[in-house]
């Protein structure tokens, strides 16, 4: 089954129900208790109250609580995805499941980039955002005509957000005689009004180190497409004065060959957005949980009898041979296949794991796999495994 992973952005609401699913889970109370240490915020009273006026903490709290979503998801299901992607701030969740950065340099880059935001939005008391009932496509065209008024979020089929001066979005909805709903915020995310953000945003960031080597693919808000791992401290803080292509980044995957997505929203967010497409499933309450887990029993069952030695095994086995040196195939290839084959049935320990996946990375280097191929079968080798 493909999967793709599906994170949120700031503004969410968070049930104290949600709460107490992480907070009687060790690993994401640990993930809460590590924030609060950090960052010395009170995270945890955060996280279910209303934080409408302030996105600095409304964006750590989103922040912390879809990396909580996530731990659960790992122990529930367990089940390797193709794709991660979030909306807006959950864009850096994404790159934070990804393993693009850690999850302490995380909290930093979070904690940058909503401190620059709401100074930035200090004293746009004259802007705004509102969600507009339309296509994308139609919002897209119409809003090149209204000056100070740019489209944001291309949400759905049914849903845009746009953002700028509050009048101009009054004159928008009124000459194009459309509807929507004001959000409750001042400033005009993800447009041009948010350069002193983006700027400062860059200028911080340059002491965080992130990794290119992605354990899975991360989908970008800016281009619908994989995320450019080439600068990425220039593609975080320009995400921020950018449209959220959503919809877009949505049928990305759909035709990468995604046929699941869970929504790992504390409130089911997405299915609702995403109501028109089958296959979104929420993981939000523990009925919710074990309905996705009634979907995907047969691949939860066969993941659950794979060790890291089958996984090896099995990786090596369905990679083509491209060399023509018969001898390094027997002493290398073969010899490297029946040791891992002897491991299984073992509980592997730390040492196991990093000598069997340095062992896969020699087998298929010597079966001249090419080296991009090596790091994914590796990466998620790695990601299963934990």
């Amino acid at each position: 089954m493909n999967i793709a992973l599906l994170f949120v952005g700031q503004g969410t609401k968070i049930t104290q129900q949600v709460k107490e699913l992480w907070l009687n889970n060790a690993e994401a109370k640990e993930l809460i208790e590590t924030a609060e240490r950090q960052l010395d915020y009170p995270i945890g009273e955060w996280l279910t109250s209303d934080l409408s006026t302030d996105t600095h903490k409304a964006q750590l709290a989103a922040y912390v609580g879809s990396m909580c979503m996530y731990q659960l998801y790992k122990q529930t299901i367990g089940l390797y995805p193709s794709y991660v992607l979030g909306h807006s701030l959950g864009e850096l969740t994404a790159l934070t499941i990804a393993g693009a950065v850690t999850y302490e340099d995380g909290l930093k880059l979070v904690d940058i980039r909503g401190r620059a935001m709401k100074e930035a939005i200090a004293g746009q008391d004259s802007l705004g955002m509102m969600a507009v009932f339309a296509a994308p496509e139609v919002v897209e065209a119409l809003v090149t005509n209204q000056e100070g008024v740019y489209a944001a979020n291309f949400n759905s089929l049914h849903q845009t957000v746009i953002s700028g001066t509050r009048q101009g979005i009054q004159d928008f909805m009124e000459s194009n005689q459309l509807e929507g709903v004001k959000l409750a915020v001042n400033g005009a995310f993800h447009t041009p009004y948010m350069k002193e953000a983006a700027d400062q945003v860059y200028e911080q960031l340059g002491h965080i180190s992130f990794n290119t080597d992605l354990q899975t693919q991360v989908i970008s808000n800016k281009s619908a497409g994989l995320y450019d791992m080439s600068n990425i401290r220039a593609e975080i803080a320009s995400q921020i004065v950018s449209p959220v292509r959503w919809k877009q980044s949505i049928d990305y995957a759909i035709g990468q060959g995604i046929q699941l997505f869970v929504d790992l929203s504390p409130n089911g967010m997405f299915v609702n957005m995403l109501k028109n497409l089958e296959g979104v499933f929420a993981f939000n309450t523990t009925e919710s949980i074990e309905v996705l887990r009634s979907e995907l029993k047969d691949d939860i069952e066969v993941n659950r009898h794979y060790d890291v030695f089958s996984r090896a095994l099995g990786i090596i086995v369905s990679t083509k041979n491209n060399s023509t040196d018969a001898e390094a195939y027997e002493n290398i290839v073969m010899s490297g296949y029946n040791r891992i084959k002897s491991q299984i049935g073992k509980e592997a320990s730390g040492e196991d794991i990093k000598q069997t996946l340095s062992l896969l990375d020699l087998i298929l280097s010597t079966k001249e796999v090419p080296v991009a191929e090596i790091t994914e079968y590796r990466n998620m080798l790695a990601w299963k495994i934990g």
